[in-house]
């Protein structure tokens, strides 16, 4: 068998359970990282309180949103990891902020 060639066997039931199941997961955590600042922003809007805040949060949110897509495009693991570790962690202080200060 030439080695060259590219294996063409199908993947397992349960690789392909596995595989659905990450991209699953994948995709609701990103849903929640477009969903979570544009709620918080929507709260702050019709509350009156601590606008400045989720504003600063959605700024940070879809930058780190920004970086992972670069690193998506560039296929950079790096940047993956910095861009949604930055997302996460910009609205887990947010959070935090807005629960010390209520």
């Amino acid at each position: 068998m030439n080695s060259e060639l590219p294996d063409l066997q199908s993947q397992s039931a349960t690789d392909e359970m596995t595989s659905r199941t990450a991209h699953l997961l994948n995709t609701f955590l990103l849903g929640a990282a477009v969903m979570g600042p544009l709620l918080l922003l929507a709260m702050s809007i019709m509350s009156g309180k601590f606008l400045w805040l989720t504003v600063l949060d959605l700024v940070g949110a879809y930058g780190g949103l920004l970086v992972m897509l670069r690193g998506y495009r560039d296929d950079n693991r790096a940047l993956k990891r910095w861009g949604a570790g930055a997302s996460a962690l910009t609205l887990l202080l947010c959070l935090v902020v807005l629960a010390i200060l209520q």
